[in-house]
């Protein structure tokens, strides 16, 4: 990692500590922050996607699933962005599935690193670890709006934490004769 972007992580992380922290304060404005900001998010994903099927991968092997994935994801973004209002279990059931997918992402990250005696597995288990604290609390208590709000600001927290430690962290340059 360069330093620029060791800098730009820092101040990156340190931006979500606060909003995180900000978020513990006004839950029931926080929850519909993080409702719509779920739903912006797979609409500019699902847009993107989209878009390279358009400009590329439609002559790619593969590209119809690429398009299909955008579909899927510009569908589900109009859709959460457009329910945050009523529907509060459904959204709360997207950011729970959200970071059940960062939380397989980072098991297989993990176990690959630690096949390739990459010492960066630790971080990615924690990762992992706080992830599935968070679907389970979430699910638990999927009917009140303040606690998994206080559950996706601590896994925020938590996050930027790792990240502030992964930017300090010394890379190994390999080289190559």
């Amino acid at each position: 990692m360069s330093k620029s972007k060791r800098v730009w992580t820092v101040i990156g992380s340190v931006l979500a500590i606060q909003g995180a922290i900000f978020m513990m304060f006004i839950p029931e404005l926080a929850f519909h922050l993080i409702a719509l900001g779920l739903g912006l998010d797979l609409t500019f994903f699902g847009l993107k996607y989209i878009f390279y099927y358009l400009t590329h991968a439609q002559h790619m092997v593969g590209g119809k699933r690429i398009m299909l994935i955008g579909l899927l994801l510009f569908d589900a973004g109009v859709f959460s962005t457009l329910m945050v209002d009523q529907a509060q279990a459904i959204l709360v059931i997207y950011v729970v599935a959200a970071h059940l997918v960062y939380a397989i992402l980072n098991i297989i990250r993990t176990i690959g690193n630690k096949k390739d005696c990459n010492p960066g597995w630790k971080i990615d288990l924690a990762q992992f670890i706080g992830n599935i604290a968070q679907v389970v609390l979430c699910l638990v208590f999927i009917k009140h709006v303040e606690i998994p709000v206080f559950i996706y600001a601590i896994g925020v927290i938590y996050t930027a934490i790792l990240k502030i430690v992964s930017a300090f962290k010394r890379t190994a340059i390999v080289y190559v004769q």
